[in-house]
């Protein structure tokens, strides 16, 4: 038996508030830290992109996609400059969602010829018909769960099943923990940036136990430090999937559940 392992990322618009990274160079280097971190390992990230950063950083995606990275969608309104609504997806209508996710998939398609197969939302931020939206305009994956978040503000509310969900497409929940609350009051998710090493571990047991692995991050952290809490989680996270062989590692568009 394998359990699939899923490495994601998200590239977030620089310069759009505390949640987001300061600047293009910040991004740089942390798109790059992640991406050489999970593929040095063996593993194949999924990347899911923002329309800003599609434009900023067009030719190093294409380099990253040659070597083996999916390219998926962001689309968060709240953090994007081509939206004129600051909300997050949850809490705009369908027909707003519905602008959103094709305008921003528009950008993506016009500096990285081609359209994304797999999409998530900012903040984990949706709902069931988010999903059934999402098949509508094509896509065949989806990551936007976020098992037991209840952040009704930001219209991230999701049940504490941490299964793959087939209906109404394939969406691959991040590994989370609901019983213990990050400082934002998300849950504690599977990422170098929240945790330690420990808790790392017992999160990726979690996963397993569930059926599978989601690990995630984001340009707004500082990736390639030589030091700190994401440098000492990233190489435990590293290690530990490595020494884990019943993981499978899997872009997202190309897993497909077994009858």
């Amino acid at each position: 038996m394998t359990i699939p392992l899923f490495c994601t990322f998200n590239a977030i618009a620089a310069g759009t508030g505390k949640d987001a990274p300061p600047d293009w160079e910040f991004s740089s280097r942390s798109l790059d830290a992640y991406a050489n971190l999970m593929l040095g390992a063996g593993f194949w990230p999924t990347i899911f992109v923002s329309p800003e950063s599609a434009r900023a950083h067009a030719p190093m995606l294409e380099e990253l996609r040659e070597r083996g990275c999916e390219l998926g969608l962001l689309v968060s309104p709240s953090q994007a400059s081509i939206f004129p609504l600051k909300k997050t997806m949850g809490v705009l209508s369908l027909a707003d969602q519905r602008t959103a996710i094709t305008q921003a998939r528009d950008v993506f398609g016009q500096f990285l010829y081609h359209m994304p197969r797999s999409i998530r939302t900012g903040f984990y931020s949706g709902t069931t018909q988010t999903l059934e939206l999402c098949q509508t305009l094509g896509f065949t994956r989806t990551s936007i769960t976020m098992p037991g978040a209840q952040l009704p503000q930001l219209g991230t509310v999701w049940p504490v099943d941490a299964t793959i969900r087939h209906q109404p497409l394939i969406d691959v929940p991040v590994t989370s923990n609901p019983n213990e609350k990050l400082f934002n009051r998300f849950p504690l998710y599977l990422s170098p940036e929240f945790g330690t090493p420990e808790t790392i571990a017992a999160l990726v047991t979690q996963g397993i136990a569930h059926g599978h692995v989601c690990v995630t991050g984001s340009t707004a952290s500082e990736y390639g430090a030589r030091s700190g809490v994401i440098q000492t989680n990233s190489e435990a996270l590293r290690d530990l999937l490595i020494d884990t062989p019943v993981l499978h590692s899997y872009r997202l568009s190309d897993y497909t559940p077994p009858a």
